[in-house]
């Protein structure tokens, strides 16, 4: 059974390091000094959407932020960049206790930040204990964290008030990096921390927000894993301008629009394709029909579904580069179900009958229509119509899209967002108190399987309730999942991307070869 859905029970020891730190970093690439005689790797210069907000531990958001972060900041785990599963990275092992009340985290030996201080247990437990108690990004994670002590110098023992099936996987985000405890009072945490990753951020360099000079740190722990000198993280949020960049030179990784890939020169650009890297998906916010009953009745949530045609979506908006689905979970993860992407096939008449029956023809929702929306309304629109139902798109200033799912307003949106773990990506879609389940909505079958699923540790047996899950919701039409979507990226100067299942992106995606 893979680890993506649960973490595993007991002393989880990987026989040679060297070979994890392989998994984890994808390959390495051979130092300017190699006997072989081989080519240095070049400068990785990224463009990306976004930084980081701050670099203070407690702030850290996931996306592509952690190209910049994660090089800043060791994680005390990793995921594969291939499987996707928990690996070891700062922390050497890890054990929880019969009850997963008790998680103990055993420390390599041979950290150090940035300033040339020790890393142990001590900074781990400061750095957790912190995030926890300061208001942000990262405290949710820690919701059910009781308390982190220090064991003795490698060994930190979290103890929290009941399992939490998702925290080993955030021990690889943000919830996981091991931060400096002495300069967690100095202004500059946010802008210029000291670290304990393989790369520390030049700061005259560096412009906030703009651009992101990082170097590689020779006394870092795994530091042959990393074959880039320097990276660059240029924030270039028009696609247009970043292309622009990429055939100027002035970057020599970014993604790239399906429809701008024709004006690459393929000999001087290699294009990979990564299918799978984030979920697009019609979010039903009321399910239990307290404000639109008619959302609250299977059959019109069904219908919704059978009214999406997926195939034209994936094909029309998304230039093909994806994956339909009818499911929530990654096809990486060991949820994922093949014969449920069966469920739903494209039948508007269908839909419109169970309307219909249901008593709800010509009902109406509200929905934002947001920077994400803009080119899907007129689909999603249409196909609401299909099926005797309409759809009040109200505009939402970006930086009111996020609130918009907590006030009550809306009865759906249309979301894209990135893959987690299978664990967190249940309780993110269903549980109460996931965000994508802003209204906790829940029914004894559901509380019945979360109850089973955060009381079980064993990831064998914790298996088949999470396949329940999937298949109950699937059958309830919670949402409307209508696309795996795939980004394409370009890439030149030898460098290259990692194969790799649903792992953050960091650095570690990209590797060199001569």
């Amino acid at each position: 059974m893979s680890p993506s859905i649960h973490r595993t029970r007991g002393l989880v020891l990987v026989g040679l390091l060297a070979a994890s730190v392989m998994a984890i970093a994808g390959c390495s690439a051979p130092s300017a000094e190699s006997s072989s005689g081989a080519a240095a790797a070049p400068d990785l210069k990224i463009s990306a959407i976004s930084g980081p907000n701050s670099l203070d531990p407690a702030q850290l958001v996931d996306g592509q932020q952690v190209y910049v972060w994660s090089s800043v900041y060791d994680t005390l785990l990793a995921r594969d960049n291939k499987t996707a599963e928990v690996v070891p990275n700062a922390a050497e092992s890890w054990e929880y206790n019969d009850s997963g009340t008790e998680l103990t985290l055993k420390l390599r030996s041979d950290m150090t930040f940035s300033n040339g201080d020790k890393v142990d247990a001590a900074a781990v437990a400061a750095t957790m204990l912190r995030s926890k108690d300061t208001p942000g990004i990262v405290q949710p994670k820690f919701s059910l964290v009781a308390d982190v002590i220090a064991k003795d110098e490698l060994t930190v023992v979290v103890s929290f008030t009941s399992y939490d099936p998702q925290f080993l996987y955030n021990l690889a985000l943000g919830a996981g990096v091991i931060g400096d405890p002495k300069g967690f009072d100095d202004p500059a945490l946010a802008t210029d921390p000291v670290g304990s990753g393989p790369y520390e951020l030049d700061v005259a360099k560096s412009v906030p927000g703009t651009t992101y000079v990082l170097t590689k740190r020779d006394d870092y722990w795994n530091s042959d894993a990393f074959a880039f000198p320097t990276v660059t993280v240029r924030v270039l949020q028009d696609p247009t301008a970043s292309l622009n960049a990429l055939q100027a030179g002035e970057v020599n990784a970014a993604t790239v629009q399906a429809q701008l890939v024709k004006q690459l020169d393929t000999s001087k650009f290699t294009v990979n394709e990564i299918k799978g890297q984030a979920l697009a998906f019609l979010d039903i916010l009321d399910r239990g029909g307290e404000t639109w009953p008619a959302l609250g009745d299977k059959r019109v949530r069904q219908a919704i579904n059978y009214a999406i045609d997926r195939e034209n979506i994936l094909t029309g908006i998304y230039q093909g580069v994806g994956e339909t689905t009818q499911q929530v979970f990654s096809t990486n993860g060991a949820i994922f179900d093949k014969a449920l992407n069966s469920t739903y096939e494209y039948d508007p008449a269908k839909g419109k009958k169970l309307v219909e029956e249901a008593g709800y023809a010509g009902e109406t929702f509200k929905i934002p229509s947001t920077f994400l929306t803009t080119s899907i309304e007129p689909t999603l629109s249409q196909a609401f119509a299909d099926i005797g139902l309409g759809l009040e798109w109200v505009a939402v200033p970006p930086q009111q899209a996020q609130s918009a799912l907590q006030s009550g307003e809306f009865g759906l949106t249309f979301q894209v967002t990135g893959y987690n773990s299978d664990a967190a990506d249940a309780f993110f879609h269903y549980g109460v108190g996931g965000y994508g389940n802003p209204r906790s909505f829940s029914d004894p079958t559901l509380a019945k399987i979360f109850d089973d699923i955060d009381s079980t540790v064993d990831p064998e047996q914790a298996a088949p309730f999470y396949k329940q899950l999937n298949e109950y919701v699937v059958d309830q039409a919670f949402e409307a999942p209508i696309v795996y979507v795939g980004t394409t990226w370009a890439t030149t100067d030898g460098i290259s991307m990692v194969a790799y299942g649903g792992a953050p992106a960091t650095v570690r995606t990209f590797s060199f070869s001569s």
